[in-house]
């Protein structure tokens, strides 16, 4: 099938955060549609001869780059012991800090959670829904009041490259 022709909009997104197999997971609501991904992927070295680029440059691959991302939903709840919400994620409260799953594993110092933000698609006619998936995300917030107040998500995904299906 052809590359599609209808160009995807903040409309067709949606962001959803889970655990460790998906055994408990949040869909983002009532968000902007502002979701950043930055992917640095491996750093590269730059070999130079005397400080010059050469005809053919001397490049290698150095260290790995974490993907970054960030958005930003609107605040409806700070924290329930029965239900999840993004403040919840951020400070590892409620229900995410006594039911959730690191996806590194039980016993994983680190606390992270995978980040699927799915593009819809076959309602446009594409042959499929599209999906970018974050492994091994941290995530980070600020709140910020206003009209309405939001919460403002950023975080790192511990992969080189996300997973595209």
């Amino acid at each position: 099938m052809a590359i599609s022709t209808i160009l995807k909009t903040k409309r067709d997104g949606s962001l959803l955060i889970s655990d460790n197999a998906a055994g408990n997971s949040l869909t983002v609501e009532f968000e902007a549609g502002d979701l950043t991904i930055d992917i640095p992927q491996e750093s590269v070295i730059n070999s130079l001869d005397r400080g010059r680029i050469g005809a053919t440059p001397s490049l290698r691959y150095g260290d790995d780059q974490p993907i970054t991302f960030s958005f930003t939903a609107y605040l409806r709840d700070l924290s329930d012991a029965t239900y999840a919400t993004l403040e919840e994620i951020v400070t590892l409260g409620g229900d995410v800090g006594a039911n959730w799953v690191s996806t590194m594993g039980a016993t994983g110092e680190v606390f992270t959670l995978d980040l699927k933000w799915t593009i819809e698609g076959t309602d446009h006619g594409d042959a499929a829904d599209h999906t970018l998936t974050l492994n091994y995300c941290t995530f980070r917030g600020s709140f910020t009041e206003g009209d309405p107040n939001t919460i403002n998500i950023s975080g790192t995904s511990y992969m080189v490259r996300p997973t595209v299906t």
